[in-house]
């Protein structure tokens, strides 16, 4: 057989203007690089303003956190570096993702410092973009890591205010096991955080499955929180109009929950359970979380996207910019 020879395309041949080709496309496509991250990421706004400047883009995750991701087609510098942390501080970001061609050792060096630094609530991340071609063939982009918070070292860098507590770790450790089999299945690259949920994408901006374990109870949720009080409570009426077939397709009831005092809207099925059990026990909670997330997954989610797609609401209008950002 013959193997062919993997070749990098200098990056201005694909996107040649930084703010007109290459952030429209990362906006785009947010999932290729939340893949490399290990999350998934969905757009709230390109350009967003910060004073009289503006961040390439601002994301959530699937922990509803806020992501600033900025771009920069060439090696790194101070000036990037400067407005990564403006933007940062102006849109209270808890991730922090710079994206070049090249990172100085000094800049890499910068983001470990910071990360080393900070509580496990802000992550800095920073990224390296390629394009690579297989002989004649259309340009594929690569992005690599060189520079990642590390949630392990993070979690024991201190007990100031911040920092994990002892029930904490053991949400951590335990949703590491969630994380670990539904890796097996999906090839997701989530990582555990100290907190007593844990989220996955379904592919539609604000809507997640959420598993959750407090108060002596776990629940695995369709959670849904677009944004809009609105919107959340439509989306709700229609899945709850499909009850039946969202409930065969899962295989058992749901508790719907519309939470009309509340923003957001949800249905779960829940049972016992504590991160402070014995081994034995764990495991088996996790089973039964990685269990019902794969059917929420694999079964509800195709419901729930018809559902959205088929919605007869305008969506919320994103806050408009002024500025249209530099390169």
């Amino acid at each position: 057989m013959e193997i062919a020879k993997l070749t990098e395309v200098p990056i201005r041949e694909v996107w040649q203007n930084e703010a007109v080709d290459f952030t429209p496309w990362l906006a785009n496509n947010l999932d290729v690089l939340g893949e490399a991250l290990g999350m998934d990421l969905a757009l709230v706004q390109r350009e967003a303003s910060v004073g009289s400047f503006s961040a390439d883009i601002l994301a959530r995750d699937q922990d509803n956190r806020q992501v600033v991701i900025e771009n920069q087609l060439e090696t790194t510098n101070h000036d990037h570096l400067g407005k990564l942390l403006t933007y940062a501080a102006g849109h209270d970001a808890d991730l922090v993702v710079w994206v070049v061609r090249d990172f100085r050792d000094e800049h890499r060096q910068a983001l470990d410092w910071l990360n080393q630094r900070t509580g496990v609530e802000t992550e800095f991340y920073g990224v390296v973009v390629k394009a690579v071609s297989i002989g004649d063939s259309n340009p594929a982009v690569l992005f690599d890591v060189p520079s990642r918070a590390n949630q392990a070292r993070k979690s024991n860098v201190s007990t100031t205010p911040g920092q994990t507590t002892e029930v904490q770790e053991l949400q951590r450790k335990f949703f590491e096991l969630v994380v670990d089999r539904m890796r097996t299945k999906y090839s997701d690259r989530r990582t555990a955080r100290p907190q007593n949920w844990l989220d996955y994408s379904t592919g539609i901006n604000g809507v997640v499955c959420r598993a959750s374990v407090g108060n002596g109870q776990a629940r695995v949720a369709l959670y849904i929180d677009v944004g809009d009080q609105t919107r959340n409570k439509a989306i709700f009426d229609r899945l709850f109009d499909r009850k039946n077939d969202v409930e065969r397709a899962f295989g058992e009831e749901f508790e719907w929950e519309r939470l009309d005092s509340r923003q957001a809207s949800l249905f779960a099925v829940k049972r016992d359970g504590t991160v402070e059990e014995s081994d034995t026990a764990l495991s088996q909670l996790a089973d039964w979380i990685f269990e019902k997330l794969s059917s929420l997954r694999d079964n509800v989610i195709p419901i729930a996207r018809e559902v959205v797609a088929n919605l007869d609401l305008d969506p919320p209008e994103a806050p408009s910019s002024e500025d249209e950002g530099e390169e």
